[in-house]
């Protein structure tokens, strides 16, 4: 498994971070054991933990939001607020 870990300069030398899923640091005084300092403690981690992925439905599918009867009543008034608008303030003078 290949896992992308960020070390940075930290105030005993470096730190390696894994984020999110993991989230482990590791310190060490070069970017090298700072990242196999991380390494063994994944390595450790390993065996207590399964990485799924699961899939959740949208609540409210796409093609239900663009049909709400309210969502067009307030588009239709949005459209017509515009309309108004560039009447009145989009007139260009005639060339009289």
């Amino acid at each position: 498994m290949n896992l992308n870990v960020i070390i940075v300069p930290h105030e005993s030398g470096f730190r390696a971070w894994t984020g999110g899923l993991l989230d482990l640091t590791a310190d060490g005084p070069t970017p090298d054991a700072a990242a196999e300092a991380l390494r063994a403690l994944v390595i450790a981690r390993l065996p207590k933990f399964e990485v799924r992925t699961i899939h959740v439905p949208d609540p409210l599918p796409v093609a239900e939001r663009v049909s709400d009867p309210q969502r067009d009543a307030d588009f239709e008034a949005f459209r017509e607020a515009v309309e108004e608008y560039r009447r009145i303030h989009n007139t260009v003078p005639d060339d009289e």
